[in-house]
């Protein structure tokens, strides 16, 4: 690579390293807090209907994540063409790849929509308490209607966090949070004039807070500012080219990202929920608090994507590998004082969720297999979007899926068989060992440094085009 090429956008060095780190991970951070915190409130405000609706909110919002894990995965691929694109200083390239991962994310959105006729049956084939699994069905189906809007968010998103203009995805979530919040107000429970709708209302009002998110960023994508700079208005038109790379490096995100909440799903489905209304209803709390702990940590790793993509575009793999390290540091650290203060706090946590002495009791357990593995699971999600941002996707991708499907399930299913009396903890477990195995192998994988001899964009043909 051309050292002159970028010598008037250089990359940081000494502590500006950690330094420029942060200041590119805080907004990310930050949007993803507000896009848990979107779920988080929706779980918080329907808990308030029983412990019927709080059991059912968690099955829900995951089977929706289901569908929605796919597409998801599919456009972090723009995020790796976005940021090494942004650091040849190919603009039009950068703008070129977020519209893409729009228009791919509305065609993906329109195949999903077969998926509404199908969470009725499959609620009720699960075994759920009747009350249960209609509440479910209610949310799932609405939530599926902002399945294309959502999907389209997520890759203006990671078009923003390629080009390091993470803030535009904080603020535009920090808006959509405050129309859920009052949505949920108005439509749970009836309030200002609208019918109560219970956790139907949850599902309308947070289909309206990610349709307007997603319109933010775009209109932010099409001001005049960002055309003089990367040409957004010339770039918007279908290409096939640029989306069939999407799609190439995207596929196994996607597969891994539906292969894990899949997997999840099932976990909680079939076999947490089958333990029982109040360990479900524990299982749903504890994934509330492991939300804090670990969004926080996938948008550092988003940051970790832009930062090792720009500094593979710069053909500087040895910067790309001082980020990741300053990464790992940062995520450890976080992740470790989470581990301590559920091993601290365990008893009292759930009290904050919940007032059923059950559910508590339960969720203390579970709380402690949660403290073994944060550590390791700081290493899984710093490392592996270390390797996307290299385009290091397949062999991460198909491997996860391994794991998951023979360690993670197999496991689990026949923990359950041997020691019915452990109840969820016999799972559970067997999820703690998973995730630990899962980190260290993604750790391995970029200290092995495979990833350094990947090439996704055209080493100089057409180069100057692109800087236009």
């Amino acid at each position: 690579m051309n050292n002159a090429l970028h010598e008037h956008d250089p990359l940081p060095t000494g502590w500006r390293v950690p330094w420029t780190l942060g200041v590119l991970a805080l907004p990310i951070i930050a949007a993803m807090v507000s896009r848990t915190a979107m779920s988080f409130i929706d779980f918080v405000m329907v808990s308030k209907l029983g412990t019927e609706a709080q059991a059912a909110i968690g099955p829900a919002q995951l089977v929706v994540f289901c569908c929605i894990s796919f597409c998801m995965g599919l456009v972090t691929s723009v995020a790796t063409y976005v940021s090494q694109s942004l650091g040849r200083r190919e603009w039009t390239n950068c703008s070129a790849y977020g519209w893409q991962g729009v228009w791919l994310s509305l065609l993906m959105g329109l195949a999903a929509l077969p998926a509404w006729f199908g969470v009725g049956p499959l609620f009720a084939w699960v075994g759920h308490a009747p009350a249960v699994a209609a509440m479910e069905t209610d949310y799932a189906r609405i939530a599926l209607l902002s399945l294309g809007p959502a999907t389209a968010g997520c890759a203006l998103a990671n078009y923003y966090q390629g080009i390091h203009q993470p803030a535009v995805g904080w603020w535009s979530a920090l808006i959509a949070n405050v129309l859920n919040v009052a949505g949920n107000y108005a439509l749970i429970y009836g309030h200002w004039g609208c019918p109560a709708l219970g956790i139907a209302g949850a599902a309308w009002a947070t289909t309206a807070a990610s349709t307007l998110q997603t319109l933010i960023m775009l209109a932010w994508m099409i001001r005049p500012a960002a055309h003089r700079q990367f040409q957004s208005h010339a770039t918007w038109r279908w290409n096939a080219r640029k989306i069939w790379e999407l799609i190439k490096l995207g596929l196994p995100a996607g597969l891994h990202f539906t292969s894990d909440i899949i997997t999840w799903s099932i976990f909680t489905l079939w076999l947490v929920g089958r333990f029982g209304t109040e360990q479900l209803a524990a299982h749903n709390v504890v994934f509330k608090f492991l939300e804090i702990s670990f969004m926080p940590t996938v948008g550092l790793g988003a940051a970790v994507t832009a930062a090792v993509g720009k500094a593979i575009g710069h053909g500087r793999p040895d910067h790309a590998r001082l980020v990741t390290r300053w990464a790992t540091m940062f995520a450890v650290g976080y992740m470790g004082l989470i581990a301590a203060c559920y091993l601290v706090f365990r008893m009292k946590l759930p009290g904050l969720l919940t007032d059923d002495p059950q559910v508590v009791s339960w969720a203390s357990k579970l709380l402690l297999c949660c403290a073994i593995f944060q550590v390791f699971d700081a290493l899984g999600i710093t490392h592996v979007s270390a390797l996307r941002g290299a385009g290091d996707v397949h062999w991460p991708a198909y491997l996860a899926i391994g794991y998951g499907v023979t360690l993670f399930l197999g496991g689990s299913f026949l923990i359950a068989w041997l020691r019915p009396q452990w109840q969820a903890l016999g799972p559970w477990s067997v999820a703690t060992v998973y995730i630990m195995l899962l980190g260290v192998t993604f750790w391995i994988r970029w200290l092995r440094g495979s990833w350094e001899s990947i090439q996704l964009l055209p080493t100089m043909q057409g180069e100057e085009t692109g800087r236009r």
